[in-house]
């Protein structure tokens, strides 16, 4: 008698080929899971090295504004931010913080005046996360 013509030959077969679906599975969920988990660290890199930047410029900030003895006004904080020891200060901080979490340099790194608010805008791994640095008019 064929071994594969007796019941245990079908079983055998059956089960080889569930076998091999549910390691086909098992790889397929590994690729996602490891997307995934890279998603959340790349996220969290930007936010890190966005919350670096927007520090580095609010301690420049804090320094011109206790050199002055007052606060900056809207035209003040525009050129502040123009200044590119600023823009230098903030890729630097969002370098180093990006480099910490095993990436690569942002891509981006501007620092832009809206009114009496900064915004630190940090591009890393293609997304783009924002400090916020209010002040008091």
């Amino acid at each position: 008698m064929d071994a594969l013509s007796d019941g245990r030959g079908q079983a055998l077969v059956l089960t080889a080929i569930l076998l091999g679906v549910a390691a086909a599975a098992i790889v397929g969920l590994s690729g996602v899971s490891h997307r995934i988990l890279d998603g959340v660290r790349a996220q969290r890199a930007g936010e890190a090295a966005a919350a670096a930047a927007g520090t580095a410029v609010a301690d420049l900030q804090f320094d011109r504004v206790r050199a002055l003895g007052r606060e900056l006004g809207r035209a003040e904080i525009a050129v502040f931010v123009a200044d590119p020891a600023v823009a230098g200060a903030a890729r630097h901080a969002a370098a180093r913080l990006a480099r910490l979490h095993d990436r690569a340099d942002p891509t981006d790194v501007r620092v832009i005046a809206i009114g009496f608010e900064i915004e630190v805008h940090v591009t890393l791994s293609g997304r783009t996360h924002v400090a916020l640095l209010g002040s008091n008019p």
